[in-house]
């Protein structure tokens, strides 16, 4: 299924490079107190653990948008030979590993999105509570002369275990909105007839994209029990600051787990 949404929108490709220190990476850490052991994997059968997980990103992004209303979302599944993936893939958290959804145009391979799993293991003695905080630790951009950015316009889609989208349990993240600038553009949806299907929470702030701490964190994690999480980018093409100079700009994110 090929959702057209970023077409009908704006042909403008919109890149972006998640990148940490001197590589292109997201990373995530784990952070410990006292007698806490955590560790993080990309590997189902959670071999080659480690407290810090690299992820690394390559290559353009075009702008996009997840729709989950589409006619027969539910069937849409992840398919590594489709070429025109506008839409997230209904089981994207079922899946290993790093994923992109692809589109192919004169210019070569972009992607219309970027997702990525990976797996929390307690290798404490005992259960643990673990806050898990997202960070937005930085930018990096040649245009320092416009009010708008990739923070902007990125979306950030975070799931705990193996859900169906259609089951309804994941959260997306968004910059909260400017006034003067509404994330969807209402005149050009109108025109198109398309719509935006989906609520997201405002990031905690500037630096911070979500803080899950306390009751609202990972409460009482078995000893030796693991969880998966998944990560989903895209760049918002319903998104009225989703404009051509932003191609190049870079997001520094990380994840960090914090056990007690």
């Amino acid at each position: 299924m090929v959702i057209p949404i970023a077409l009908a929108i704006s042909l403008i490709f919109v890149g972006f490079t998640v990148y940490a220190d001197e590589a292109q990476n997201f990373v995530i850490r784990t952070q410990e107190e006292g007698d806490v052991r955590l560790s993080l994997t990309m590997q189902e059968d959670l071999s080659r653990q480690t407290s810090v997980l690299s992820v690394p990103f390559v290559g353009s992004q075009t702008n996009s948008s997840f729709d989950p209303l589409a006619p027969g979302y539910e069937d849409y599944l992840y398919d590594s030979e489709n070429n025109n993936e506008y839409n997230i893939p209904n089981n994207i958290a079922q899946l290993s590993g790093q994923h992109f959804g692809t589109y192919y145009d004169q210019s070569g391979t972009n992607f219309t999105y970027s997702a990525f799993s990976f797996w929390l293991v307690n290798n404490s003695e005992r259960a643990v509570d673990i806050d898990i905080i997202m960070n937005l630790d930085g930018l990096m951009t040649n245009y320092n002369d416009y009010d708008h950015h990739i923070d902007d316009v990125l979306r950030v889609m975070f799931i705990e275990g193996s859900p169906l989208l259609t089951d309804n349990t994941y959260t997306v993240y968004a910059k909260a909105e400017d006034p003067e600038h509404p994330w969807h553009d209402d005149a050009l949806l109108e025109d198109s007839s398309l719509t935006v299907n989906y609520d997201s929470v405002d990031f905690e702030s500037e630096t911070c994209i979500f803080r899950r701490e306390g009751d609202l964190g990972l409460r009482n994690l078995a000893a030796g029990a693991a969880i998966k999480y998944t990560v989903v980018l895209w760049l918002e093409g319903n998104d009225e600051q989703c404009t051509s100079h932003i191609f190049g700009e870079r997001a520094k994110l990380s994840i960090d787990f914090v056990g007690h």
